[in-house]
């Protein structure tokens, strides 16, 4: 019976980080083209078959609000096409137990979720200076492609948050907020962060590389920094509570206060653009501080989490119970 039970371990258990990590990305990229493809076939309908329309619109090229809708459509299966599945075939690979492999049934406490929040609410400005920041540092030659997307990138968002409409407001919430903090929380820190931890890679270690290659993927250099340290604390969200959760909430959080301020300027319940507003120097500082106590309160308050044992496979079919 027990060589039955070995028999049913999935093949990627036993695989060597390097070697999962690549297939990791080999998958990523192959979901990346697969479901690129499968959005715009799911669009192409809108507009009588009219490839190049679609094309264009996921190039970011609007005309109409029927084509910021396409394109958040495409966004929508893109992320769960490239993040979510992604992490869920390769957990299953790996344990067969897709919920315990990604801590998605592990609950976090009432008193980290609200840390967190305010972490994330108050390092807003904090983040906001680094953004500046990194504006200032000289984009090599050869890198320029990137500054090139990042702006591309901007220019994407600022016209899906243009719109006073509470219908749009809905759909970007959905889209922007929702999906992303579902997604790519599963993937960079329940898939990838995960696994570093549960192969005992040095946890800061782990967490600093897991969020620069989240910044990485946004394709943003004029916010590389930003979304760099941001990843980072989701990724601390993730060590200090043993739980998918925490860093989805507020990775949510994130999103979503940006594209309410956006609606409710937009929408002329507020009179100043916040994104477009000076901020004091002295303002920068108390966000900074603040966000520097949260992370301490953190720390104090970590749930202590062998993550080997914690994403690892039920006792039913771990090694260590087999007997010959």
């Amino acid at each position: 019976m027990f060589g039955v039970i070995k028999a049913m371990i999935p093949p990627f258990k036993n695989f060597p980080l390097g070697i999962r990590l690549a297939f990791i990305f080999a998958l990523f990229c192959f979901n990346a083209i697969l479901f690129g493809f499968v959005g715009e076939l799911f669009l192409a309908p809108f507009y009588k078959m009219d490839l190049a329309k679609v094309t264009s619109i996921c190039e970011g090229n609007f005309t109409t609000n029927r084509d910021l809708y396409g394109f958040l459509l495409v966004q929508a299966v893109g992320s769960l096409g490239m993040f979510a599945l992604t992490a869920l075939l390769i957990s299953q690979l790996e344990t067969g137990f897709i919920g315990k492999r990604l801590a998605m049934g592990i609950r976090p406490t009432f008193k980290l979720v609200v840390v967190a929040i305010i972490g994330v609410l108050g390092a807003q400005l904090f983040i906001q200076f680094l953004v500046e920041l990194n504006e200032k540092v000289p984009i090599p030659d050869a890198l320029k492609f990137l500054a090139e997307q990042g702006k591309q990138a901007e220019k994407i968002e600022l016209a899906l948050m243009k719109g006073n409409s509470l219908l749009m407001f809905l759909a970007n919430t959905l889209v922007l907020a929702v999906v992303p903090a579902f997604a790519e929380e599963l993937f960079f820190r329940g898939l990838i962060l995960g696994d570093l931890l549960k192969s005992k890679v040095n946890p800061a270690v782990a967490i600093i590389s897991t969020g620069l290659l989240f910044s990485i993927a946004h394709s943003q250099f004029n916010n590389l920094l930003a979304i760099w340290v941001l990843g980072s604390f989701l990724g601390y969200l993730y060590y200090a509570s043993g739980s998918l959760w925490l860093p989805v909430i507020a990775h949510f959080t994130n999103n979503f206060l940006l594209i309410l301020l956006k609606y409710i300027y937009n929408a002329g319940l507020i009179k100043t653009d916040i994104a477009e507003v000076d901020i004091p120097l002295y303002a920068t500082v108390v966000s900074t501080a603040l966000f520097l106590v949260c992370f301490f309160i953190l720390t104090k308050w970590r749930r202590p989490v062998d993550f080997e044992l914690e994403l690892g496979d039920p006792d039913l079919i771990n090694e260590e119970n087999y007997s010959e």
